[in-house]
């Protein structure tokens, strides 16, 4: 198996290696966040710009870190509970496991991307400022895409060297969330591989195979009863055919 169909393969001291990848991007997201935030509704002297690009940070890494350990808490109990429980028969617990982590993954999976289309349009404008937007989008349909989403803040052309202007920004405030989307984007385009190739190809062809197998070993139980017991099968046999 491979390293995208191998739950073993993909894991470094027992969590999984895009786990390993996500903590560290969220605990930074936090502590920027925290360290950057003001009261919200007021102005923020760290970033004029966009005033709640550090509660964009802070919430964003608190509540997807939230969403992972119960993802990690609910992986552990699914596969306690195929494991352990003596009234789950092995396919039963396979498909319940499946299903649920399945489930909570899509739910995830949305709950992300929603997150990040947002905060990447409120991030990622002030970097490529108006004059760029309106020369790719178009005046017209950027006007009606900003109209439709609510956004009547300025677009800036962030700077980093005057802290009096609206358009300044806190270098390292702005940097560190351009650089996480951005890495953001490329950690949930990686489980969204893994998710596809692991819980849609790999599950589905693994319970199938276990279905055959049952099945091949029932077959070969019938077969075995029928040689060990010819004798009956074949008083039967008569049997039948004297009525």
């Amino acid at each position: 198996e491979g390293f995208l169909t191998d739950r073993e393969q993909r894991k470094v001291w027992g969590v999984g290696i895009l786990y390993v990848l996500g903590f560290p991007i969220l605990i930074l997201m936090i502590v920027v966040g925290a360290l950057k935030a003001t009261t919200p509704g007021e102005n923020n002297p760290n970033c004029p710009a966009e005033p709640n690009l550090p509660w964009f940070l802070l919430t964003g890494g608190v509540g997807i870190t939230f969403l992972l350990l119960v993802r990690i808490g609910l992986n552990n109990l699914m596969h306690c509970m195929k494991n352990y429980l003596k009234c789950c028969h092995d396919v039963a617990g396979c498909f319940c496991e499946f299903s649920c982590n399945l489930i909570y993954d899509i739910l995830v999976m949305v709950m992300m991307v929603m997150w990040m289309i947002t905060v990447t349009w409120w991030v990622f404008r002030h970097k490529v400022g108006p004059s760029k937007l309106y020369t790719v989008i178009g005046r017209e349909n950027l006007d009606l895409f900003r109209a439709s989403i609510g956004d009547n803040d300025t677009i800036h052309d962030v700077q980093f060297t005057d802290p009096l202007s609206e358009s300044y920004c806190d270098h390292l405030l702005f940097m560190v969330a351009f650089v996480l989307l951005s890495l953001g984007w490329i950690v949930l385009t990686g489980a969204l591989i893994v998710f596809i190739a692991d819980k849609i190809f790999n599950k589905i062809v693994c319970c199938s195979l276990c279905r055959n197998i049952t099945h091949n070993k029932l077959s070969e139980t019938d077969e075995e009863q029928i040689r060990l017991n010819p004798d009956s099968n074949d008083m039967s046999s008569n049997y039948a055919i004297n009525l």
